[in-house]
């Protein structure tokens, strides 16, 4: 049986991921960490630990147990818009995850996989994308057994909110991608559900190493 830990399990992404935990008979335990109390605290196999995700140190998670934990998930992520400011943005997008990812490796021997962005890269012009690729770099540098960073382009799907820009770009970009170009059809949007099942399904290998995994790979789930 295995047991598996993860933050961000109310977001778009986590939702679809915590449907396929919840289902999975070989998993035990699901460690479901928040900064406040979720729908899934009253499902039989998951434990809530209620924390202030800047302080990840406070986890309440006894060590024999952190050393069981097969899988971390990190579904977190925000806007700049929602979050008010991108002082904010980047500590959701950035410092939270990359907390949460040395808690993980100096806690576990779990594998992480972690929501990133197509086009992460830290000397980026776009704060967003530079805030992506300045997460991927530190969480490298973590002794994790192994690292998976997701990096999808457009999401769509059920959302608690209504995203503008999402909105407005889905049909373009759906557009675009019809074209036999690969880099343009990198750019197709990626369903909510694709990205969960993409997650899922790869968590189940073992395996060591860093791995990214592309947009037209996510296409495959």
């Amino acid at each position: 049986m295995k047991n598996v830990i993860i933050v961000g399990a109310t977001g778009a992404t986590g939702k679809q991921l915590m449907q396929q935990l919840l289902n999975d008979v070989t998993i035990e335990n699901i460690y479901v960490v928040h900064y406040r109390p979720t729908p899934f605290e009253h499902q039989d196999k998951v434990t809530e630990i209620i924390i202030d995700l800047a302080n990840f140190d406070d986890l309440a998670i006894t060590v024999d147990s952190a050393a069981e934990i097969d899988c971390a998930y990190c579904c977190l992520g925000t806007t700049r818009k929602k979050a008010g400011s991108l002082a904010a943005f980047r500590q959701v997008d950035k410092d939270y995850i990359v907390n949460f990812g040395t808690w993980v490796a100096n806690h576990t021997k779990a594998q992480l996989h972690v929501i990133s962005a197509v086009g992460a890269n830290a000397k980026s012009a776009s704060s967003y994308l530079q805030t992506k690729g300045e997460t991927e770099q530190l969480l490298r540098q973590l002794p994790l057994s192994a690292l998976y960073l997701y990096q999808p382009t457009l999401l769509h799907g059920k959302r608690d909110e209504f995203r503008l820009i999402e909105a407005v770009a889905y049909y373009p970009l759906a557009i675009i991608s019809l074209l036999p170009f690969t880099l343009l059809k990198q750019q197709k949007p990626i369903a909510i559900e694709q990205l969960a099942d993409a997650m899922y399904q790869l968590s189940q290998q073992v395996t060591s190493g860093h791995h990214v995994i592309s947009s037209l790979e996510i296409q495959e789930y």
